[in-house]
């Protein structure tokens, strides 16, 4: 009796123990990401805009924090890797293709014949940033395993996909910030659906702050900066993400200039 007692015992012990919920949490950040992402869709499909751009801005932050969860419960896997890129290509890939296609056709002038090829040309753009996205996920994927050259330590290949998201909302973003409609011509917003797809399937060197360690001495001045951001996205949120887009397509011929910079000093001199 004792030993049926202890043997059971045991079996209870195992079970408590082999039960850890700590891996499901990362992958449940990772689906309200995803969440976000159709939600976007949704909401551009009954053109709520605002709405459509601020459900992909949340994507992003839950893709952020997704990885941050997993590191810091040291639980990273290559099946949450794997679920991450699932979530970034609905997010970051379909959503703003789907979004911005919408949102340039629903002022679109034509008529009844004209329209309906106009809607075929114009969704090649939104297929196109799909298709860049997907085959930037596939490739960040296949080079998970592989080591770099110290010269990308501070750079990433190719736009990251959230990153190139937010270049394709742009035009929507500056619509809303400056009021002028011809941000919402669809040449337009087709050209910067191919920009940010191009972008996210190059292998242009851009900026990675995954490794950069700041000085102390900065600290309080990246702080002001921080309050600032924050104070302006609070206060004045489309001028803010305005001038945050801006500025980060005006850096990466700076990104460029010290990737050469980084890989000549490397190959000693020669490129």
């Amino acid at each position: 009796m004792k030993r049926k007692q202890r043997s059971q015992k045991a079996v209870f012990n195992d079970s408590k123990e082999n039960i850890n919920l700590r891996p499901l949490f990362p992958n449940m950040v990772t689906m309200t990401a995803l969440a976000f992402g159709v939600s976007s869709i949704n909401m551009a499909l009954w053109g709520n805009w605002e709405w459509a751009v601020f459900f992909i801005f949340l994507s992003m932050v839950f893709d952020f924090l997704d990885g941050k969860a997993a590191r810091l419960l040291g639980v990273s896997s290559r099946f949450g890797a794997e679920l991450d890129s699932l979530s970034d290509f609905v997010s970051f890939g379909v959503a703003p293709g789907v979004l911005m296609y919408l949102w340039s056709m629903k002022i679109a002038v034509f008529c009844t014949v004209q329209r309906a090829e106009a809607v075929g040309v114009y969704w090649i753009f939104g297929l196109f940033l799909a298709m860049c996205c997907a085959t930037r996920l596939a490739r960040f994927n296949s080079l998970l395993d592989e080591k770099q050259p110290p010269y990308w330590l501070h750079f990433f290949m190719g736009v990251p996909a959230p990153a190139g998201a937010g270049l394709a909302l742009l035009p929507i973003i500056l619509c809303k910030a400056t009021g002028w409609i011809g941000f919402r011509n669809p040449v337009f917003v087709g050209f910067f659906l191919c920009f940010s797809g191009v972008m996210m399937a190059s292998r242009i060197p851009t900026l990675c702050l995954k490794h950069l360690h700041i000085p102390k001495r900065y600290s309080t001045v990246l702080m002001v900066i921080g309050f600032a951001f924050l104070a302006g996205l609070f206060g004045s949120p489309w001028v803010t993400l305005s001038l945050l887009g801006v500025g980060y397509i005006l850096m990466i011929p700076v990104c460029i200039y010290y990737f050469l910079k980084f890989k000549k000093q490397f190959h000693g001199g020669s490129l």
